[in-house]
């Protein structure tokens, strides 16, 4: 059996898919049709009550949810790939604390700007947007100031976490902005999408 994995091309399901990939692990991929708001409707709803993307059925029939905890899972589940420093260390700590700062800092503001009307009258949600880009680009300056010369967040050594990071990098800012603004996310960013098992994989879910 193989993991089963609904997901949506540039959604949040890219991570897991990318890990996956990097796991060399067998799934079959879901495409859920976000354009016609198929993650609402009540066939996906079934699946996941949050209706929201990713979902990863593991090949236990398990139901996993929430990017973060899913690559948590996977990387406990597949510890021969290495995609976190051993346990106790510092890179581990180090990893961790990025990868869930993704998670709990920049991940929900994506939802303020994607759709500010869940948030806001008609009135306030252009200036609702406006602030939550605004955080956006600040919250991705603090990473670009914790970055060393890589070309990973750990150096010269690999890690789940750079996939996270790299992925929910191609949201929202342009390339140029990317390049002045966050040059060593950029080479990070850039340097995970040459990974060879990536290659094909990152121009299906992210252009520029």
């Amino acid at each position: 059996m193989s993991y089963v994995l609904y997901g949506a091309n540039g959604s949040g399901s890219s991570v897991v898919e990318a890990t996956l990939r990097e796991l060399g692990v067998p799934y079959e991929l879901r495409a859920v049709d976000v354009a016609n708001h198929a993650q609402r409707g009540a066939a996906y709803t079934r699946i996941n009550p949050s209706r929201k993307l990713p979902t990863l059925i593991s090949p236990q029939g398990e139901t996993l949810t929430e990017s973060a905890a899913i690559l948590l899972t996977l990387v406990e589940r597949h510890p021969e790939a290495e995609l976190l420093p051993p346990i106790g260390g510092p890179d581990r700590a180090r990893a961790l604390r990025w990868l869930l700062f993704v998670a709990g800092e920049l991940y929900p503001v994506m939802e303020l700007i994607d759709h500010p009307e869940r948030f806001a009258g008609e009135g306030a949600r252009a200036e609702l947007r406006e602030t939550a880009l605004a955080l956006w680009r600040q919250r991705w300056r603090l990473v670009e100031d914790e970055l060393s010369e890589g070309p990973y967040l750990l150096g010269a050594r690999f890690c789940v976490a750079d996939i996270y990071l790299a992925a929910l990098s191609r949201w929202d800012m342009p390339r140029a902005w990317r390049l002045e603004h966050l040059p060593k996310l950029e080479r990070l960013a850039d340097t995970v999408a040459s990974r060879p098992r990536l290659r094909e994989l990152w121009p299906r879910h992210f252009r520029g």
